[in-house]
């Protein structure tokens, strides 16, 4: 239902807007639902996209979708797919360990650019939901995490490499997510990180992406979520938790997906 898609789409455009400023940007989780239509009606209805693997990559393009608007996710990235995603002109790798930036400060090197990035870090939160969709754990495989001093250490390593530019971090706690409580706690814990970058290191973060993971409905058991509302609490939290670090507002990602095409 082409009507309903672009409902949800103008839903978290205008609500993120309104919550975080004209720099929020709504990225389409298209693992949700990868056809070249799709990606056409993101573009359309100004949303940004991710993609999580070089087929999802290769059908946006093949879409004309503007690719300067794409962030390209995974935490085991082939020396291939990065060339691939760098041959295309990807906006944005969300990084997930050292040996992928690595792995793209030299190839950047090799094309002559320098690569936007965000580190994705696990702000170690438990979101309640199935153990086989969360992704947010100390534990997890995916992104480097705060409490152990890995996220600084590779913010730090980051900041040294001469062929990336970090651009900001990313976390995403989970999937199937129906307590805003979690995208709360989530949010105060990387900022509390933004902060404490900025104290130490004069690291300034220009973009924060909350990932996805809001819950849809399967059975009538599930409750009917307000993204509207969960997203204007989020906004509110974020303005007093960087007022209170006297830090300023990064421009705020978040990653829609199953709430867009569910």
């Amino acid at each position: 239902d082409e009507g309903r898609i672009r409902e949800c789409c103008k839903t978290y455009v205008d609500a993120m807007r309104s919550a975080f400023g004209e720099n929020a940007l709504p990225l389409y989780a298209s693992k949700a639902m990868s056809v070249q239509r799709i990606y056409q009606i993101m573009k359309e209805e100004n949303m940004g996209v991710d993609v999580v693997s070089p087929g999802e990559l290769y059908t946006a393009v093949k879409a004309g979708f503007p690719m300067e608007n794409a962030y390209f996710h995974g935490s085991s990235k082939t020396d291939e797919d990065i060339r691939f995603a760098m041959q295309h002109k990807i906006g944005f790798f969300v990084c997930d360990n050292a040996d992928e930036l690595d792995a793209i400060d030299a190839e950047a090197g090799k094309q002559g650019i320098c690569q936007k990035i965000l580190l994705r870090l696990a702000p170690g939160i438990d979101p309640h939901t199935h153990k086989a969709i969360v992704t947010g754990s100390v534990d997890s495989k995916f992104g480097s995490a705060i409490e152990t001093g890995q996220a600084e250490e590779i913010t730090v390593f980051t900041l040294a490499q001469p062929h990336v530019e970090l651009m900001g971090f990313h976390c995403h706690v989970g999937s199937q997510v129906f307590d805003a409580d979690v995208f709360l706690r989530s949010a105060a814990i990387m900022l509390n990180f933004v902060a404490e970058m900025q104290k130490r290191y004069g690291y300034v973060t220009e973009e924060l992406d909350l990932g996805g993971g809001f819950g849809v409905r399967y059975t009538e058991e599930d409750p009917v979520i307000d993204y509207e509302k969960w997203i204007e609490q989020m906004g509110k939290k974020l303005r007093e938790i960087c007022s209170d670090r006297n830090i300023p507002v990064p421009a705020i990602l978040l990653e829609p997906g199953r709430s867009i095409v569910g």
